[in-house]
């Protein structure tokens, strides 16, 4: 009787199962190469929807502002620009655990050493998926300039301080113009 010998595995065999085995496993991690990118479209995604929170804000306290004026009398049109400096902020609820620990050795020849070991660990505080909010900012008005017709020069006085009292601006960056 023959008895068939089986061929042992060479190194190019060995080299094609481990190729094989390595791309399998490469091929079982999703978005191994795409993270990056998605994380970038994420971040400017973020970036450009607190810039349009920000314009909205802006439009909203003119239109406002606008509606306010247009109620003083004499006034016949108005027209308000107001720029911010900021974006909106939202400032998210945080734990914070602190834990310290004092250690004060003495060694047989009369020498002291102390030593201090302290550690601070913040968690964001989660409702559900999404970080619990405890307030969130406007944007800071920067300066505001008001195009009005009809008002009298006394009343130019009053609407600089109202702007004023309204946006908590200096008086150097509220600009009143009487067409």
């Amino acid at each position: 009787m023959d008895k068939k010998r089986k061929k042992e595995p060479g190194m190019k065999e060995w080299a094609i199962i481990f190729a094989a085995g390595a791309l399998l496993l490469l091929l079982s991690v999703p978005d191994l190469f795409h993270r990056e990118k998605t994380e970038t479209v994420d971040a400017a995604a973020s970036v450009q929807q607190r810039e349009e929170q920000t314009e909205e804000y802006a439009e909203r306290m003119e239109r406002k502002l606008e509606e306010m004026l247009r109620n003083i009398e004499g006034v016949t049109s108005v027209t308000a620009m107001i720029t911010v400096t900021s974006t909106t902020e939202k400032v998210v609820l945080q734990d914070t655990t602190t834990d310290s620990e004092d250690l004060a050795e003495k060694d047989g020849g009369g020498g002291e050493r102390t030593s201090r070991k302290s550690t601070e660990e913040t968690k964001t505080v989660l409702a559900g998926n999404t970080p619990f909010l405890t307030k969130e900012l406007t944007p800071k008005v920067e300066g505001v300039v008001v195009v009005i017709s009809g008002a009298g020069n006394a009343k130019v006085l009053a609407i600089t301080e109202a702007v004023q009292a309204l946006f908590d601006v200096p008086a150097h960056k509220v600009k009143i113009i009487n067409n």
